[in-house]
This record gives structure tokens, C-alpha cells and sequence, in this order.
């Protein structure tokens, strides 16, 4: 009798250890979501030329000077594998060996060459 009442304990326990995971788990969902979204894309007009001025200032070394790709990844039709938004994340934060450009570009300069790139299609 002590075995089975210890069991339906034991079975008990483990369920609300499970339940409280599970709800703990939802609560830190939104944060985690917010974190990975990360800043939004200002609203910029674009502006071809100081868009283009920034790629040979800041990514031509690495992309090279027709988006062909060197150490970096060919970027001639990155529109077509990549959002806007997308592309401003990855330039503003950085990934892998791409440093991040957060503290050298403005986040309207950001936005720029994010648009401009986004129309390589």
C-alpha cells in the first residue's frame, strides 16, 4: 500500500513539474522573440548614391566591387534570398565572420544599404 501511495506521489510531482515548464516556457517565448527580432528598420528613402558610397567604404573589400563575392558571399541577387528588413539585421548586427556595423553606421545608413541591396534581384 506504502508503494502504490508513494508511486501517485512520485507520478504527481513529476506532472507538475512538467506543467510548470510548460508554463514557464510561454512566459519567456515573447521575450526570446523580441530579442532575436532585435531593432526594426527605420523608414529611410533611398538614396541610391549614398547607398552605393557606404558599399564602397564599408563591404567592397569583401563582397567585391559588382556584389560578386570574395571573402564574403556573391550578393548580386541577395533580394531575391533575403527581406529588407532581413538584410538590415544581418549588416546592423553582424553573423559569422561579417563584422557588425552597428557602431560604425548610422541605423538610417543601415536601412540605405539594405533597401539598395534588397532591389538586387
Amino acid at each position: 500500500m506504502q508503494k502504490w501511495i508513494m508511486a501517485v506521489l512520485f507520478f504527481g510531482a513529476c506532472a507538475f513539474g512538467l506543467i510548470l515548464l510548460m508554463v514557464g516556457a510561454g512566459q519567456d517565448k515573447p521575450e526570446k522573440e523580441q530579442e532575436a527580432k532585435g531593432p526594426s528598420m527605420p523608414s529611410v528613402a533611398l538614396d541610391k548614391a549614398a547607398a552605393e558610397a557606404i558599399y564602397a567604404k564599408s563591404c567592397v573589400s569583401c563582397h567585391g566591387n559588382q556584389l560578386e563575392g570574395k571573402l564574403g558571399p556573391n550578393l548580386q541577387k541577395v533580394g531575391t534570398k533575403l527581406s529588407q528588413e532581413q538584410i538590415y539585421k544581418l549588416v546592423l548586427n553582424g553573423k559569422g565572420a561579417m563584422p557588425a556595423f552597428k557602431s560604425s553606421l548610422k541605423e538610417e545608413e543601415v536601412a540605405n544599404i539594405a533597401q539598395w541591396l534588397a532591389q538586387h534581384k
